[in-house]
């Protein structure tokens, strides 16, 4: 198994393949920090192994897991394309929406699978993620693949040592909508008001996250997608409630001048609806804020 990146998702497969005695590599993508160390939910430290040099080639017995960025992932497809086995392979793990895009551009050959989770992790420097909160994780193929559907049971069990309790999804673009929906409401909220997940459960911001509740359902369904538009708003707040001492990723990148995900969140929705001939002025208005800082 190899887990590209020194992320906070990427850190907590890791530290997870290595409690399970799973045989893996993290690799640190270029100019960046090797990650260390990884704090777990009880307090004991995991200290994570990188590998020794850099990787040749993949083969159909290796795992390439990408917990990167959306922005980052394009590119990573691109460089890993000439590196793997057209067999090997692939779990794309990111915030927002463009992976199947991206997947069906570079690695059309490959089994490819999509996973998002709700565990909460948080970088507290440059070496070191501490896991902040318990979740779960969503799995599934990209697009149908015959030797993705064989591998199912393989990758499944795989996610679930280091990241579990994995679900899998046969809908995996409704559950990428789902989650997109939590994001496109916490993300940019708590970026630009400079506030932890709770804070979102003031009556203050009730309105505005229910009208990014509707706007993303109605471009999903637009797009063949189904959400539950009665109970989208609750789906938000629950996770505010039980992430409520967590940072969003977005508020910890502009907090440190980083680029967000802003572009496959509220981004995808606005470019979506467009394309759909649908008004979503909430969005955009998030959407526009967090580009204008």
């Amino acid at each position: 198994m190899n887990i590209v990146g020194s992320g906070a998702i990427g850190g907590l497969c890791a530290a997870g393949a290595q409690r399970a005695n799973l045989p893996y590599r993290a690799i640190v993508r270029e100019h960046s920090n090797k990650l260390r160390f990884v704090e777990g939910l009880d307090g004991t430290i995991t200290h994570l192994d990188y590998a020794e040099h850099d990787i040749a080639k993949l083969g159909e017995h290796d795992v390439l897991i990408l917990p990167l960025k959306a922005f980052q992932i394009g590119d990573a497809l691109q460089q890993w394309q000439k590196r793997i086995n057209k067999a090997t392979p692939v779990i794309l793990f990111h915030n927002g929406m463009g992976g199947t895009e991206l997947a069906t551009t570079w690695l059309p050959d490959n089994p490819v699978f999509l996973a998002t989770t709700s565990h909460g992790a948080l970088k507290l420097n440059a070496d070191t993620v501490k896991h902040t909160g318990m979740g779960s994780t969503m799995l599934g193929m990209a697009f149908s693949h015959p030797l993705a559907e064989k591998l199912q049971p393989v990758v499944t069990a795989l996610m679930e040592a280091c990241i579990g309790p994995v679900t899998w999804r046969e809908d995996m673009q409704t559950a990428l909508w789902q989650k997109l929906l939590i994001n496109c409401a916490i993300n940019p909220l708590t970026a630009l008001e400079n506030v932890k997940n709770g804070a979102l459960a003031n009556p203050q911001y009730r309105a505005t996250i229910q009208l990014v509740c509707q706007e993303v359902c109605l471009t999903a369904q637009a797009c063949g997608v189904q959400l539950d538009e009665e109970n989208a708003l609750e789906q938000v707040l629950t996770v505010v409630r039980n992430t409520a001492e967590n940072y969003s990723s977005m508020h910890q990148d502009i907090a440190h001048r980083r680029p967000s995900e802003i572009d496959a969140i509220n981004g995808y929705v606005v470019q979506q609806a467009q394309k759909k001939g649908i008004d979503v002025p909430v969005n955009t208005r998030l959407f526009l804020a967090i580009k204008a800082l």
